[in-house]
């Protein structure tokens, strides 16, 4: 199958199109997007239609050409923590936003739209594993790449959250640099896999 042929969901569509999955539903009810059906029902899309679309409506927004930076979420109930981790991604380029607990980390999901979320596991209110099971349980939240941290050097924990969907963990005092190598790794692996 040549990279043009390649399928692509309709919530890959949207994140990539900066738009709601409705959007995109929309899009393809009036035929402005090409899509087939599974036998699911589920929308599909083809790589090679979804770069016309976005050629035909002029959507360079939906680019990365340095122009709009990773959003990045970092999830963490140590103020101290998340204020390093806010300096460091910021000198980086990224865009930030940060969240105190499980439960404003969901909220703050649903309006930043990050591109991954560097997320603690112990936090009071909703611990990292369950914020981690909600977001990839999730259909409009389930490719946002999840990357855990944690004070705890405990194997059970990496784990255990590597379980729950996340995509990469590391120990808090590992080097901040290696941290931000495996975001831009695992951002990298998702422009590649959705365009």
């Amino acid at each position: 199958m040549k990279v043009d042929d390649e399928i692509i969901t309709v919530t890959a569509a949207a994140k990539r199109c900066k738009v709601t999955r409705a959007t995109i539903w929309r899009w393809i009810r009036s035929g402005v997007l090409n899509a087939g059906v599974t036998a699911g029902g589920h929308y599909r899309i083809l790589r090679k239609d979804l770069h016309a679309l976005i050629e035909s409506k002029e959507m360079t927004s939906c680019t990365r050409t340095g122009r709009a930076p990773h959003k990045v979420l970092i999830v963490d109930d140590d103020p101290s923590v998340r204020k390093l981790l806010i300096v460091a991604f910021r000198k980086n380029g990224f865009e930030v936003d940060s969240a105190a607990d499980g439960f404003e980390a969901g909220i703050k999901t649903i309006q930043f739209q990050p591109d991954l979320v560097i997320l603690d596991l112990y936090m009071p209110k909703l611990d990292g594993f369950e914020v981690c099971r909600q977001l990839k349980g999730n259909n409009s939240t389930s490719s946002i790449k999840i990357l855990a941290i944690s004070g705890n050097k405990d194997q059970k924990n990496k784990e255990q959250i590597l379980s729950c969907g996340a995509d990469g963990f590391f120990e808090k005092s590992e080097d901040i640099k290696a941290i931000i190598r495996e975001v831009n790794t695992l951002i990298r692996s998702e422009e590649i896999g959705v365009l």
